[in-house]
């Protein structure tokens, strides 16, 4: 549980910092359209993260399994936006690092879990 808090952590943080950068009135229009969906992506981790907890407490581990797994592909998807036009630089690249690391090593916790229960 304290992995998954982790994750909630560090995907509410990211969402708030897509927040304040889509505020540059002087982003470029990419820039602006790739936040725009890594904001999108971030906001329904939050979600997919929730759904997680609920499912590990109640031991659903298949159901966390795939939520926390959605959640690593929305800080790929995020990274990989930034990567469709040459000369962009992602912002973000650090933060979605830690948000897919973070999925990975809680899915291997609960792997872990899962085989010993």
């Amino acid at each position: 549980m304290i992995s998954i808090r982790l994750i909630r952590y560090n995907v509410t943080d990211t969402r708030c910092n897509v927040k304040i950068l889509l505020k540059d009135k002087n982003l470029d229009p990419y820039v602006r359209r790739c936040l725009m969906d890594c904001f999108e992506l971030y906001s329904d981790a939050i979600t997919s993260i929730k759904l997680a907890m609920k499912s590990y407490n109640t031991k659903k581990f298949y159901d966390a399994n795939i939520q926390i797994s959605s959640i690593m592909d929305a800080a790929t998807t995020c990274e990989d936006g930034f990567k469709e036009k040459d000369d962009v630089v992602s912002p973000l690249t650090k933060k979605n690092e830690i948000t897919f690391q973070l999925s990975a090593v809680t899915l291997s916790v609960m792997n872990l879990i899962k085989n010993n229960v």
